[in-house]
């Protein structure tokens, strides 16, 4: 039986150019590496996967299009930001959620068995997506953060104001809203005197609230291994994107800036707790030049900042990926 053939197994949308990218470094690198569309399972990607006596893991193969790739041949895996299953149609509202909850557990569970290098493990992707525990992880790494609120109580949102001064409210999950057939998106805002003598809706669920942080600039550093980082200064010069850079793309200006050691320390400790091999750490960088933390997003994008500003982020990734 010949020995497996090494692979890097992308997880993530076809489309994908941050992926792609990587893949480029990969190719140039003579390393062979396989994209999966988990959007392809079940209708046209097939599992078949063993556990026996014989091995200490999972054995088996993923075919999809008639191309299979052998479980044994995965060496490492690039982690995006894999689709939802195509489901057959057909099936009844609570067939699709139990079709769906098989699909993630069986599929899902087999490719986080395997025993090789992840950049990054979804468990702990999944982890960090908890903020307030992402707050407090970033905290005991050394790295200031506003302070924050975590609240449905209206009254406590006042005391808050009071203590703080200048609040904004932004969204403890996934900031994306579907409804009328669309997308919108949730951006941090601020709030204005009036909010507080209402802050309707605030008692309906949990909301993030934090202290404002006057700012010369913000600044994305995006961490690949703990030791590889890439510092870009975002300057806006719209109102709204002074508040969220994210609601004006039109606005801002990118420079590329080094990292203090003692963020990069900071850094390199809350990627080690968080078990994460990459991250996007967002900072406001106040007038005196103090970094406070907003957020360490473990699958935040790099390929915009990476293409504006010439980063050598894709070759880093393959690196990391292939242990170089």
């Amino acid at each position: 039986m010949t020995a497996p053939e090494p692979v890097v197994l992308v997880l993530g949308d076809a489309g994908d150019w941050s992926a792609a990218q990587v893949g480029k470094h990969l190719d140039a690198r003579g390393v062979r590496w396989v994209l999966l569309d988990t959007t392809d399972f079940p209708q046209r990607m097939s599992l078949a996967a063993r556990l026996d006596g014989g091995h200490g893991g999972w054995q088996g193969e993923i075919t999809v299009d008639g191309q299979t790739l052998r479980l044994a041949e995965v060496t490492a895996v690039y982690y995006r930001k894999p689709g939802d299953f195509d489901l057959p149609d057909g099936l009844s509202g609570p067939e699709r959620r139990f079709s769906r909850a098989q699909a993630r557990i069986g599929l899902g569970g087999v490719l986080a068995s395997l025993p090789v290098r992840w950049l990054s493990h979804p468990s702990a992707l999944a982890d960090t997506e908890y903020k307030p525990r992402q707050l407090a992880l970033l905290r005991q790494a050394g790295l200031a953060t506003p302070p924050t609120l975590v609240t449905n109580d209206p009254a406590a949102v006042r005391a808050f104001a009071a203590a703080q001064g200048d609040l904004v409210v932004k969204p403890l999950a996934e900031p994306i809203v579907w409804e009328h057939g669309g997308e919108s998106v949730v951006f941090t805002q601020r709030l204005a005197a009036e909010d507080l003598d209402t802050l309707d809706g605030v008692d309906t669920t949990a909301h993030l609230f934090q202290a404002f942080q006057e700012k010369h600039c913000e600044c994305r550093v995006m961490a690949v291994g703990g030791d590889r980082l890439f510092a870009v200064a975002i300057h806006a010069s719209s109102s709204e994107a002074y508040v969220d850079w994210r609601s004006d793309y039109a606005s801002l200006r990118y420079e590329v800036i080094e990292t203090p050691e003692h963020i990069r320390a900071g850094i390199a400790r809350y990627l080690r707790a968080a078990s994460l091999a990459y991250s996007a750490f967002d900072f406001v960088i106040t007038p005196d030049g103090r970094w406070v933390t907003l957020e360490a997003n473990g699958s935040g994008m790099w390929g915009w900042l990476a293409e504006e500003c010439g980063l050598p982020i894709a070759s880093a990734i393959a690196d990391e990926l292939t242990g170089r």
